[in-house]
């Protein structure tokens, strides 16, 4: 009898430790997929400021890298990637609400409402589609002036500045996380999270603001 409960709570025992290490393999997998998307958004960020060049240097760079090898293979990674983060987001939350029980629940943190991180997350992903469908469906040789027609709208400036703010709160938050696990400190993570993400947010929103400015 008592060799039978032993060994019951043996195999529960490994069980639990089968589920927490798929749980930390799983995240340290979400967490590189979205580093994946944070290194895009430097490499997008440096190629969008050649606006700031002048069109010449603003359409060849675009024409060259839309016409290149690395498109078609960076375009595959970054739907896969994003698509494999989305997937284990929900899945993980969606666990969590239904395993073990109630008393064995993760408390959401109390900072950030579930409702308004649920929102931000669907904000992204309404917004890279959006983005996405917007720029494969313009004249990519006529680039430049089609970049300024967009932000002549006051709409798109509604839908880029929502879409930035979300990215930003959510980089922000994946950033910190990432720090924290290289082990710096709390407050440094925190600070430097924030100065990367505000340095990337304010080179975005040099293009539109430059635009603006021209304008007037």
């Amino acid at each position: 009898m008592l060799g039978n409960i032993a060994l019951f709570l043996n195999h529960v025992k490994n069980s639990m430790n089968f589920t927490n290490n798929r749980t930390v393999s799983l995240k340290k997998m979400m967490a590189l997929a979205g580093l994946f998307w944070f290194f895009f958004l430097i490499f997008y960020l440096l190629g969008a400021l050649t606006f700031h060049c002048g069109e010449q240097a603003f359409t060849a760079f675009y024409v060259w890298f839309n016409g290149s090898i690395f498109y078609p293979i960076l375009a595959t990674l970054l739907i896969l990637t994003l698509i494999f983060h989305v997937v284990i987001a929900i899945t993980r939350q969606l666990s969590n609400n239904v395993s073990f029980g109630d008393q064995y629940k993760k408390p959401y943190p109390k900072a950030i409402p579930r409702v308004v991180a649920w929102s931000g997350a669907s904000i992204i992903l309404i917004f890279i589609i959006t983005h996405s469908v917007q720029m494969l469906s313009i004249n990519t040789v006529d680039l430049y002036s089609e970049i300024q027609n967009i932000f002549q709208r006051p709409i798109m400036w509604a839908i880029y500045g929502l879409g930035m703010i979300a990215i930003s709160a959510h980089l922000h938050h994946g950033l910190s996380n990432v720090l924290q696990t290289l082990g710096i400190s709390s407050k440094q993570y925190k600070s430097t999270a924030f100065i990367i993400v505000l340095l990337i947010m304010a080179g975005y929103a040099s293009i539109p603001l430059g635009i603006l400015y021209a304008k007037v």
